[in-house]
């Protein structure tokens, strides 16, 4: 009986120790989001970092109203970009979760739709989306990004220091607003799909009294920028960091950034030079910076500054070109069998391939086959191609900007599914599908014009392209707006799968979505837009007019609520984008308002705003 009482006092120790461990152990939290924490309204701080966390930001924590810092780092969250309702946010970190999707047009402002920024993000110091899936281009004043030098910015982004945009799927041109920014300090966009240059608004800064911007890291690596390094960046007063390693610049590092003993925190070599920023061309690095290892004989292979290649390369043959190009399109499946080249055979002897007497290729005509897959830059390298002819193939990723290096006269790329934007460098090359050749007097921005090698994303015409007269007095051929789902993602589009109902462009994915509920719509939409038309062909038959045509429905003949429609309300109804259907579910958030200034003078501890370039990972 004894031994039996001190067995049972052991277990109710032991009891107690378990259940004493259990008060003191952290708390579980759940795999999604804790919607109940929205009910905590005068919530300031909210940091949920390496938790595990699903699904989406419940609406409930997007209206709390005093939220200043939300950090929510390294989940597996997922949706789109989060709109919040407080005005004083100060910190709003997402990054590596499964954020997916482009940017809302009115994130940043949007002249389509005002030029206000969203109040949740004026008094930002620290934005950081990185490690996402966010696509699109970046939405500063207009998807090209250019701004009005003449505006003044006083509702941009003014007290934003930290500014982290990498490792997502971000495609067009970096923006010349961020000059309006006048507080940044880190600016990360690295490991994107971004081209063009890169703007001199960074060290220029933009709009009336603009001044160099206190920048002291520049992340842009890995991206598919052009042209050269501006020496203007070394007016920068603060800048301590600068990758542009594996782009597509060219030219040499200026001296003056080189004297800057830049990058030495991850370099760690005060002699590097000009090699601590960016290795020079014609040399080999693993990550496209010192040390370097100078290749003489490549021809030309390592033409761009800080290429990451390991080891020099002697280049590559035509041959071998093609052969890459036929792995990369997936040539075994090519539609005819007669089209399927032998690796290694001569060039001229592939179907499909033309060559000069030299036996230099000259022209690759490829049409409907069924190529797949992305273009190889290394078809810059095919020093005497004129015409790269590939139309209505189901081609995606991007178009190189590397065929700018090739005397091209024809380049049709179009019916196929390539994104992002037509190169700027390859837009301004002379001669490319009659770029830049017009007859006296030619619009010039037509006559210079990325249309004119492929119809930006959103547009089409039945060629895919622009094109510009042979003589004057003659008509072109212009781009057209297309409101179609899958215009908005693809360039050079030779159609649009819209519905035209009583003169009204309706997207046909958005009836396909929405049929059921649609309908009734439809057939009043219908009815109005024939009804339109009977009244007007009624009153110009009258007249003694020919019959209304399906254009002339759209004139007011005269001021009668009968006879008016809103015209512009019913085609904004079924031509937004996909994009605009999801701000809707978003549309108690009144961004149009009066900005509160509450929170600008709030003393908030902030968070660590220094990023590291990651060290080389050990190689065993």
């Amino acid at each position: 009986a004894e031994a039996e009482a001190e067995a049972e006092a052991e277990a109710e120790a032991e009891a107690e120790a378990e259940a004493g461990d259990d008060l003191h152990a952290p708390p579980m939290i759940s795999p999604t989001f804790p919607a109940s924490l929205g009910k905590l309204t005068t919530l300031r701080y909210l940091s949920l970092t390496h938790n595990g966390l699903q699904g989406p930001i419940p609406r409930s924590v997007l209206k709390l109203p005093n939220l200043e810092i939300f950090d929510v780092q390294d989940n597996d969250l997922e949706g789109r970009f989060p709109t919040f309702q407080s005005e004083g946010l100060r910190v709003l970190d997402i990054s590596k979760n499964r954020f997916h999707g482009p940017l809302y047009k009115d994130v940043f402002g949007h002249p389509e739709i005002g030029t206000t920024t969203a109040p949740y993000l004026k008094s930002l110091v620290k934005l950081d989306i990185s490690h996402n899936g966010f696509n699109g281009t970046i939405p500063l004043d207009g998807p090209s990004g250019f701004y009005d030098s003449a505006r003044k910015y006083d509702d941009s982004m003014g007290n934003l220091i930290y500014f982290d945009l990498g490792f997502n799927l971000f495609s067009g041109t970096i923006p010349n607003n961020l000059g309006t920014f006048e507080s940044l300090q880190g600016l990360f966009l690295e490991h994107n799909r971004l081209v063009g240059t890169i703007p001199k608004s960074l060290f220029r800064g933009a709009g009336e009294g603009s001044h160099p911007l206190p920048l002291n890291q520049i992340f842009l690596e890995l991206n598919s920028l052009s042209g050269t390094l501006n020496d203007g960046l070394a007016s920068l007063p603060s800048l301590k960091e600068l990758y542009v390693d594996g782009n597509k610049l060219t030219g040499e590092v200026p001296e003056a950034l080189c004297n800057m003993n830049l990058n030495q925190a991850f370099v760690n070599d005060p002699g590097a030079g000009c090699a601590s920023i960016s290795c020079p061309p014609n040399s080999a690095s693993r990550e496209g910076i010192a040390p370097c290892t100078p290749c003489p004989d490549d021809a030309g292979f390592h033409r761009y500054l800080g290429q990451h290649e390991p080891q020099c390369n002697l280049g590559m043959s035509e041959v071998q070109i093609l052969d890459l190009f036929f792995q990369k399109t997936h040539g075994m499946d090519w539609l005819d069998v007669a089209y399927r080249w032998e690796p290694g055979s001569s060039p001229c002897e592939r179907k499909g391939i033309a060559c000069n007497d030299e036996g230099q290729v000259m022209k690759i005509e490829l049409p409907s086959l069924g190529l797949r897959g992305e273009l190889p830059p290394e078809l810059g390298s095919l020093s005497k191609l004129e015409v790269l002819d590939l139309p209505n193939n189901d081609l995606t990723g991007l178009l190189p900007s590397d065929l700018r290096f090739v005397p091209l006269k024809v380049l049709d790329i179009s019916g196929s599914k390539l994104q992002g934007v037509v190169p700027p460098l390859l837009c301004i090359k002379e001669g490319v599908n009659g770029n830049g050749i017009g007859p006296p007097g030619y619009d010039f921005g037509l006559l210079w014009a990325c249309e004119n090698i492929a119809c930006p994303k959103g547009t089409y015409s039945k060629i895919g392209r622009a094109m510009i007269p042979e003589n004057e007095g003659e008509d072109g051929i212009l781009c057209e707006q297309c409101y179609d789902n899958p215009a908005t993602f693809f360039l050079g589009r030779t159609h649009c799968s819209d519905i035209n109902i009583g003169g009204l462009h309706i997207r046909t994915d958005a009836v396909g979505r929405g049929f059921i509920k649609s309908v009734p719509v439809i057939v009043v939409v219908a009815l109005m837009g024939l009804f339109s038309r009977y009244k007007l062909s009624r009153k110009k038959s009258s007249a003694n007019l020919p019959p209304a045509t399906s254009e002339d429905a759209d004139i007011d003949v005269e001021d009668n609520d009968d006879t008016q429609i809103n015209r512009s309300l019913s085609t904004q109804l079924w031509s937004s984008s996909p994009l605009e259907e999801e701000e809707d579910e978003h549309s108690d958030d009144d961004w149009t308002a009066a900005y509160s200034e509450a929170g600008h003078d709030r003393n908030v501890k902030m968070l660590e705003l220094s990023k590291g370039k990651p060290g080389l990972p050990e190689v065993t």
